[in-house]
């Protein structure tokens, strides 16, 4: 009996309208309109905003489309040709009257993060068949510039249909960055014109590789959703699936098929074969200005032969961290000689075993004891602490990521949804709804964070709406991808 009374005071405090993430001003006018259908008044050209209108209408009416009353919305944007990237304009504005709603913002993207507001504010009453929209004043505009999920398909392959509704799911908390992990120690599955045999030697099967068309695929997909796809090719280490067609480029002392192995930088093949795929294969399929390229977790022993020590003493590198950080420098500027690349993402092993150039490149942090060094080094930081943000540690707790401190200064931040025990048959269950406390921590202002309770109910409420999307989302308060104890409501089926 008092469980079932605490689940119905739960119940009681989730029945309020909320956004998820926390819009920086959201006020609601204590009124509720009948919707039937909505009609978009806009002139503008952009396809990502009409493309968005279909979408969003499908999603809001998904019980049908009654026709009547009609609610017009007007649009107006500032800027249509405002580009995807790290300096993107995202704010926006939402007013409701009886039978018109205005959007505005200074770009299309900001628009999309306003219909997905407007989107979460309709509820649909099966009773009498009815759409109702609580009418609200939304002015909203994100904390940090760098929001975003890395998934992680070298690991378990991810396929496409996977990728997009990630893609999709991670639109409604306003996320914008897709960091993509494509290769790794057990599989290669990115595909190449130039070297094929990369990916014909290095997946897990015939089935598990990705096309040409894919990628583009992909990437165009997150586009019309105002999310960018930042690839990440891990190296030196990281990197034994290239071996099965190209050993010629890694260490001596690293090419028995049991080790773990690195590419060798006293090759020039090595730094070769590296460009030919960046500047002739990789980089028309992913435009985005930024490129991640690894460098964590390396086997320096792989080094200690005869070639690279002779290597090193002819250059005067006189440790293996000095030649790791000669081989970060090295593929960072191969990388920025492409004009389009405007900064290297790198992970925190090559601040602290290296030496890049912070002009260049930019630190994800992964063990949260580096960060005050590498921000007072003048980097710019996208924060991913693996103490609270590895969706992959499942005894961690949504308030612990809900809870984490964020330093200021940093541009962002990235849930990491690491793959060793990750693929499409868990995948959702394992990133939601702990990725919403992540999203809603990095957009919306901090003194609208600090209530434990109130972000709890909201998150109970907002689970239902992931469900209700056909996001496969775990139950509030339980370990990471764990099913309901017994019947219940999708806000208390924990």
């Amino acid at each position: 009996k008092k469980m079932k009374f605490i689940k119905l005071l739960i119940v009681g405090l989730v029945q309020g309208i909320t956004i998820w993430p926390e819009p920086a001003s959201f006020k609601t006018k204590n009124e509720k309109i009948k919707v039937g259908r909505l009609r978009f008044a806009y002139s503008g050209r952009s396809t990502i905003v009409k493309e968005a209108f279909l979408r969003y209408s499908d999603q809001i009416f998904s019980h049908g489309i009654t026709g009547v009353p009609r609610v017009q919305v007007y649009v107006e944007i500032e800027d249509e040709n405002s580009e995807l990237g790290s300096k993107m304009n995202e704010s926006y504005i939402v007013n409701m009257k009886t039978n018109e709603i205005f959007i505005s913002s200074k770009t299309q993207w900001g628009i999309l993060r306003a219909l997905e507001s407007l989107s979460q504010l309709f509820e649909y009453d099966a009773g009498d068949e009815t759409y109702y929209l609580t009418l609200s004043e939304i002015q909203d505009e994100p904390r940090f510039s760098h929001r975003g999920l890395l998934i992680d398909s070298g690991r378990h392959f991810l396929n496409v249909k996977t990728i997009k509704a990630m893609i999709d799911s991670m639109a409604y908390v306003k996320l914008n960055v897709l960091h993509w992990h494509l290769t790794e120690d057990q599989s290669f599955s990115m595909p190449s014109w130039q070297f094929p045999e990369l990916s014909l030697n290095g997946s897990f099967s015939a089935k598990e590789r990705y096309s040409h068309y894919d990628i583009k695929d992909i990437v165009q997909y997150a586009k019309l959703r105002g999310i960018r796809v930042i690839p990440e090719f891990d190296m030196p280490g990281h990197t034994s699936s290239w071996r099965n067609s190209h050993p010629e480029i890694f260490a001596t002392g690293c090419l028995d098929p049991d080790s773990r192995g690195a590419f060798d930088p006293a090759k020039n093949q090595t730094f070769e074969l590296i460009s030919a795929l960046f500047h002739h294969d990789w980089f028309y399929l992913f435009p985005d200005a930024w490129l991640h390229l690894g460098s964590d977790e390396v086997p320096t022993t792989c080094w200690n032969n005869s070639i690279d020590l002779a290597f090193m003493e002819l250059h005067n590198l006189s440790s293996f961290n000095n030649l790791f950080a000669y081989f970060v420098n090295s593929v960072v500027d191969i990388a920025l000689q492409d004009n389009k690349k405007q900064h290297i993402i790198l992970w925190d092993e090559a601040f602290t075993s290296g030496s890049p150039d912070p002009n260049k490149t930019i630190i994800q942090i992964w063990h949260d004891d580096v960060t005050n060094s590498v921000l007072d080094a003048g980097f710019q930081v996208i924060y991913s602490p693996s103490s609270a943000w590895y969706l992959d540690h499942l005894d961690t707790n949504w308030t612990d990521r809900y809870t984490l401190n964020i330093p200021d200064s940093v541009l962002g931040g990235e849930a990491c949804a690491w793959g060793e025990t990750m693929d499409p048959s868990d995948i959702e269950a394992t990133v939601w709804p702990s990725l919403a406390a992540v999203a809603e921590r990095l957009w919306s202002p901090l003194h609208l964070t600090l209530n434990l309770t109130t972000a709890e109910s909201r998150l109970r409420q907002f689970r239902c709406i992931l469900l209700d999307r056909g996001v496969r989302a775990e139950p509030v308060g339980l370990a990471g991808r764990t099913a309901p104890t017994g019947p219940g409501s999708c806000l208390y089926s924990d």
